[in-house]
């Protein structure tokens, strides 16, 4: 499948596709290319924005690198891209950005899809202990390479190459430099998910992997659907990153939910 590299603000986009705009949205340490077992599904009827994060893939910058800081960013990179609205596919840290900016920005976001968003894990003192010891620099490189052997619960060809691309952002200084201080970001306070999350207004589609072992379902999954009622929930028996590790399931979830004619042609 053909695609063009842009850059918007500092960012790597890769685009696909056509028809109405979707937006990928990658967790903490991955990029664009954690999404290759769905994109070409997608660009079938979407044109597909697949972007890397501030300090994440070919970005050329690690300016925003905190949870707060891309939810700021995202909708200043959608008003660049035009002819929005847009559908949102967001994992982890993406989740909490788009869920973020579709509560700032609605007129920018036509469809949310959340997956194992970040925001939703309780604020306690061992949580917030934990996020600051893996924000330590010299702690991370380890955390960037074990983290993904735990939460990837299913093997495949695609997630054995995002477990090499971790464990070779692992030996970078800058990526180590952008993950700790992701890490530390999680402990901020403002990093909640249930912040606004009352007046979302977006068609809201919530996608869990119960075998998730850093955002478990039965605690920051039951939170999350407790804050967004409205959400249409659906869960998948496996990890962190179910488009990774079930992509098969994973379209049929979207192709259930999505419409593209809820989009505008890009």
């Amino acid at each position: 499948m053909e695609s063009t590299k842009h850059m918007v603000k500092g960012l790597a986009v890769q685009i696909c596709g056509q028809g109405p705009g979707l937006v990928l949205l990658h967790a903490n340490g991955g990029d664009h290319r954690d999404f290759a077992a769905i994109v070409s599904d997608l660009a079938r009827t979407w044109t597909v924005y697949a972007i890397d994060w501030p300090g994440h893939g070919g970005s050329d910058t690690a300016d925003y690198s905190t949870a707060i800081g891309f939810a700021e960013l995202l909708p200043e990179v959608l008003e660049e891209f035009g002819s929005g609205p847009f559908a949102l596919i967001g994992n982890s840290v993406g989740g909490f950005a788009a869920l973020r900016a579709s509560i700032a920005r609605p007129d920018l976001v036509s469809q949310l899809v959340l997956v194992d968003p970040g925001g939703f894990t309780p604020h306690s003192p061992l949580s917030v202990a934990v996020c600051r010891v893996i924000g330590i620099k010299r702690i991370a490189p380890m955390a960037m390479r074990q983290l993904p052997r735990l939460y990837l619960r299913k093997s495949n060809s695609y997630v054995k190459a995002a477990r090499a691309r971790a464990v070779a952002a692992s030996r970078e200084p800058s990526r180590i430099s952008t993950s700790a201080s992701m890490w530390r970001s999680f402990a901020d306070p403002e990093h909640d998910g249930r912040t606004g999350a009352e007046s979302l207004a977006v068609p809201t589609l919530l996608i869990w992997g119960t075998r998730d072992p850093v955002l478990p379902w039965m605690i920051d999954g039951r939170r999350a659907t407790e804050a967004l009622p409205g959400a249409t929930v659906v869960t998948l028996p496996c990890g962190h990153q179910p488009y990774l590790e079930m992509p098969n399931e994973f379209i049929a979830t979207l192709d259930a939910f999505l419409e593209p004619t809820l989009g505008s042609a890009s």
